[in-house]
Formats: structure tokens, sequence, C-alpha cells
């Protein structure tokens, strides 16, 4: 048997962590879970103020649209329906609804929601924007979804097709570089640097969950734990790359995002972080794990992993 040289193992590694298939369930997940932190999005948007155009969105705003929708009497109409054309695209987007459209909708319909009013949103709604981008290009709906149980109940579902995994890719990318671009901006600040960033945050009144000064006796916890975020932040891309070090770069973001959750309002961001972490899972073994959870989810999980 001949042994392949260093460059055509290089070419097949390259070729299998690019381009390998995998089962859809990752995706279908994925989507799920966009859906339903993109519902409770706009439920906590849902006040009339974050979508008139003379409520809080500036007339330069609601894509520059906004003078002349007051002059036309549309300032109450045009933002409401945006609002609820989302609410109808994400709910079907969580339950697997014509998945090939609503998935595209949903994309489409969070860049006119950023651009019609960007001032109530964090970099949370930047992301949750960002990830039906990665599913346009896969058959999220291929399982657990309305879509899969009407061909089943049809008769008309075949064996359950594997997806590219290039689409997982995009989004372990976006999350590395969101996390490493956060480091180096904290790199740049003395407070992080001095270690007394979360120190001074647990402190401010704008974004404390529980209101109140943090005792004293904290203080050397808030250094560790803000020297802990600093290298953590920019360590990410590297210890997601090997498989030793994955699960401790994802238990320790897990740790600090459910932290932050708990004593910083922070909106959204939690939950639509902890959506991107599916996408380092391994995607052969989703379905398995689900399956523990939800002993009637069924579907055929072939055997390996494309790392």
């Amino acid at each position: 048997m001949t042994t392949p040289s260093p460059t055509a193992r290089l070419e097949d590694g390259w070729r299998r962590f690019w381009f390998a298939e995998i089962p859809p369930h990752s995706y279908a997940v994925i989507r799920i879970l966009t859906g339903i932190v993109g519902l409770a999005t706009l439920v906590g948007a849902w006040n009339p103020a974050f979508w008139d155009v003379d409520g809080i969105v500036p007339l330069s705003g609601a894509w520059g649209l906004g003078p002349w929708l007051l002059a036309h009497g549309l300032g109450h109409i045009a933002g409401r329906l945006l609002r609820d054309l989302l609410v109808i695209a994400y709910a079907c987007m969580a339950v697997g609804i014509f998945t090939p459209v609503t998935v595209p909708l949903v994309f489409l319909g969070s860049t006119g929601m950023l651009s019609w009013n960007f001032l109530p949103y964090s970099g949370a709604q930047q992301l949750l924007h960002e990830v039906p981008f990665c599913l346009i290009f896969v058959d999220s709906g291929a399982v657990w979804s309305v879509d899969a149980w009407s061909r089943n109940r049809k008769g008309s579902a075949g064996p359950t097709r594997l997806e590219p995994i290039w689409p997982l890719r995009l989004l372990q990318f976006q999350l590395a570089l969101l996390y490493f671009a956060a480091g180096l901006w904290k790199l740049g600040n003395a407070t992080w640097r001095s270690g007394q960033a979360l120190h001074y945050v647990l402190n401010d009144q704008l974004y404390q969950r529980i209101p109140g000064d943090l005792p004293e006796v904290f203080f050397g916890a808030t250094v560790a734990l803000t020297y802990l975020t600093l290298v953590w932040e920019l360590t990410f891309p590297l210890l997601v790359c090997f498989r030793a070090t994955r699960p401790v770069a994802l238990v320790i973001g897990l740790l600090l995002h459910l932290g932050m959750w708990v004593t910083l309002e922070v909106g959204a961001f939690m939950p639509t972080v902890l959506i991107a972490y599916v996408a380092f899972l391994d995607p052969c073994q989703t379905e398995r794990r689900v399956r523990r959870w939800l002993p009637s989810a069924r579907a055929v999980v072939p055997s390996g992993s494309p790392g």
C-alpha cells in the first residue's frame, strides 16, 4: 500500500474540513433555537415606540423613509407591519414550515429590522441576524420540522440527505472572530488591563440586574474573572481548533455567559451566542444527543465525524 504524501494528506484534510457531508440535525437545532430567540427578541421589543417612525426611531432611520411615511400617515402602520411579518417568519422558522422560504425571509427581515431602528439593539441582534445566513445554503427543515412531518405523512420522504459542513464552519469562524475582536478591544482598554473592568460594570446601575453595590470581599474574584475573560477571548480561536481544548473553551464560555446573564442586563446576547455554540459540537452526534431527551426523534446517523 502506497503511503499518501504530506501534500496529499493536507489536501484531503482541507477537503474534509470544508466539504464533508454531515447529517442535517445540527442545522435543525440552530434553526429551532434561532426562531425561538428571534421571537423572544420581538416580544421584548413589542412596544410600538420601537417601531413607530415618530417613536424612538430617528427620522433618518426607517430606511430613510421616515419623513415620507409620516407625510402619508403611515408612521404607525409600516413599522408594526414589519414587526408582525417578522413574528410570523420566526415562528415558521422555529417549527419548520416552508423552511426554504422562511429562512431567507428571516435573514432579509432581520436586515430590515436593524436598518429600520438600530437604537434599541445590542450586538446580539447583529449575531442573531447573521446566523440564518448560514442556514440559507442547507435544508435545515429536513428533520424535526413540520415540513419533514408532512413529507413523512404523505409517504414522500426518502432517506435523510446529508448536508455540507461549510455553513457550520462559517458560523464557527464568525464566533471565533467575534471573541477575538472583543478581546483585542479589551486589551486596548486600560480598565481591562488593570483587572478592574468587571468590578466597575457589576457596580454600574445601567447594567446591573440586581441593584446594589458589590461587596468589597468580591473584588479579588472580579479581578480574576476580568483577566480570565480577556485571556479566554483572545485564545478562543486557538482553543477550539483542537479536540482536547475545545470542550474547555466552550465550557468556560458557557459559564461566563450564564454569569453575565444572571448578573447583568445584556439582552439576548447569552442565548444568541449559545446558538452559535451548536456549530462546535460533533454534528454526527447531534441526533443521538437530542434523542436522549426526545426519544421520539428518529433519524439515521452515519458513523464517523468530520471533526
